[in-house]
């Protein structure tokens, strides 16, 4: 609780931790962050160019701001945590409705060392729905958007020299399978 009480957005970006929370809200929501550098200067980058590492914060630089577009869209964050209350999640999944766009934007946490972003399967559901009569989408489509962002956030196994596919551990099949049920409950949620 200390902590969760002292801690600040920029500090939790600056981490990077995996299992932090607000992370894959801010990758979904295409979050920009303003970096406050020497002498006044100011620069912007996307907070998953940090996440990533594809952009660093140099030697006297803050994350000054984090700007997050203002959408008038439904937004859906859900984790699975090891035990009952809050806790560090074992996966996390946030979406984005943009209705203006008409796409679906996801990002899933905590699986691997920054949040992921399965981009075909947002731009695959974001063509299932029906933006002109009130978001509908059939049953089915909320299925195969679950496994298939699961599918591209926990890939299958590298096939063997002789062809066969080794299978996955049972706790990576069980963490896909929690990714899927995450994905699935998000956009059942934001489209109702």
């Amino acid at each position: 609780p200390q902590i969760r009480n002292a801690g600040t957005l920029g500090g939790n970006i600056a981490s990077a931790a995996p299992t932090g929370d607000a992370l894959p809200v801010l990758a979904a929501l295409e979050a920009t962050l303003i970096i406050a550098g020497p002498d006044g200067a100011r620069r912007e980058m996307p907070v998953s160019h940090l996440l990533a590492g594809m952009e660093m914060l140099r030697a006297g630089e803050l994350i000054g701001y984090v700007r997050v577009p203002l959408l008038h869209a439904p937004q859906v964050f859900l984790k699975a945590t090891g035990r009952t209350g809050p806790g560090r999640a074992t996966a996390s999944v946030a979406l984005v409705l943009d209705p203006a766009r008409r796409g679906v934007r996801c990002a899933v946490g905590a699986i691997a060392p920054m949040p992921l972003r399965p981009l075909e399967a947002e731009q695959w559901v974001a063509s299932l729905i029906d933006w002109d009569n009130g978001r509908a989408v059939v049953p089915e489509a909320l299925h195969g958007f679950g496994e298939y962002v699961a599918a591209a956030c926990i890939p299958d196994a590298v096939p063997d020299e002789d062809g066969s596919v080794p299978q996955l551990p049972p706790a990576v099949l069980h963490l896909r399978r929690t990714v899927a049920a995450l994905a699935r409950r998000a956009l059942g949620r934001a489209l109702s």
